[in-house]
């Protein structure tokens, strides 16, 4: 009878261990082809590109609807025109791409208006926001401002010192270096119900040596 039952025992152990290792190579089976789902199935935001809220402007990130309004503690601010060209263009080791244009009016909170007084005497005015991306192609650093001046069809110019998003775009980048940002310019001379496109300018590309190696790009944004 012990004989007996060593022998069940013995056969219940060898069909419970095979019944664990088909478990077990189920279970990696199944994590291997969620693995390989996953890495099949692209992100859908590969390719789109975000933009952050600037500390120095009320939140406009979401506002794509003309004449829609966003008040926050930083002020209040309505779309007056919206561009998304998307357009890429490359000077020699440099690709710059506009992303969006946006043309706001902006009466920025109490707190902020010394900050703006410093870029124009009134309290409420419009701006042209600008959100690029910058990426140095090559294998030498460069020197690089993505937007060197902006002239609207009312003829008035503005130019890279006149930015007041300040997120640090303009200069060196380094070899491989992409940058990903916004640019803010005050247009106080320039009405915002009635433009009806800017063209923007970028610096010329540069070495480490401060010599030219390439020309400016040139976008015409309409609205």
């Amino acid at each position: 009878m012990a004989f007996k039952r060593w022998i069940l025992l013995g056969l219940t152990a060898v069909i419970f261990t095979g019944c664990s290792t088909d478990t077990e190579k189920q279970e990696k089976k199944n994590v291997t082809q969620q693995n390989e789902q996953k890495q099949e199935t692209p992100s859908k935001n590969e390719d789109e590109l975000s933009f952050n809220d600037s500390s120095q402007a009320s939140d406009d990130t979401e506002l794509t609807e003309i004449n829609k309004t966003v008040e926050d503690p930083d002020g209040t601010v309505t779309l007056k025109k919206y561009a998304k060209p998307g357009e890429e263009q490359k000077s020699d080791l440099i690709s710059l791409t506009i992303a969006e244009v946006k043309v706001l009016d902006y009466a920025p909170s109490l707190d902020l208006i010394d900050f703006f007084h410093g870029y124009t005497e009134k309290d409420k005015f419009p701006y042209v926001r600008v959100n690029v991306r910058i990426k140095n192609n090559g294998k030498e650093n460069v020197h690089f401002n993505p937007v060197s001046e902006i002239k609207t069809d009312q003829g008035e110019t503005v130019t890279w010192e006149d930015d007041f998003y300040l997120e640090k775009l303009n200069g060196e980048l380094k070899p491989g270096e992409e940058k990903v940002g916004s640019l803010g310019f005050i247009i106080d001379e320039t009405d915002p119900e009635k433009i009806k496109n800017v063209t923007i300018t970028s610096s010329e590309v540069l070495n480490d040596k401060k010599k030219k190696i390439a020309d400016p790009l040139t976008f015409k944004v309409d609205f």
